[in-house]
């Protein structure tokens, strides 16, 4: 399972959906992995937060999150699956924009071959990929 910066912030949020959902894949024995795109949009996010306090106790909150799962590291295969697939939705008139991170996260999903946990529903538009929402 690939962990979306959405799925991560709602769990973040203790967003009754994202909790349940997590229980669940944490009682199936598949592994729970979080693109490092994640962690550089989570980490952006919480540095345009205007109050330090704040900030603080939202990087100790996403510790643990990140704690409790592994990392899965953009490789130059991922790298130009993402790129290859940003430009598609980019140039298409259909399909949805995917941005840098949403792409880097559904190439990991395609690469491995396992769904992206999100409820973006941007990720509905790639071809191949399974996505699990909550």
């Amino acid at each position: 399972m690939i962990l979306d910066t959405e799925f991560l912030g709602s769990l973040a949020d203790q967003d009754t959906a994202a909790r349940e959902k997590a229980r669940d894949l944490d009682s199936q024995t598949v592994p729970k992995r979080i693109p490092t795109a994640v962690l550089w949009e989570t980490y952006t996010g919480i540095g345009n937060v205007a109050s330090e306090e704040t900030a603080k106790r939202l990087r100790a909150r996403y510790q643990r999150l990140v704690a409790a799962r592994s990392v899965a590291h953009l490789t130059p295969d991922v790298a130009r699956r993402a790129g290859i697939l940003n430009g598609e939705h980019m140039s298409s008139d259909q399909l949805s924009t995917l941005d840098g991170a949403d792409s880097i996260v559904a190439a990991h999903g395609l690469a491995r071959g396992e769904p992206v946990v999100s409820n973006d529903t941007d990720f509905q538009d790639v071809r191949g990929l399974s996505v699990v929402t909550y």
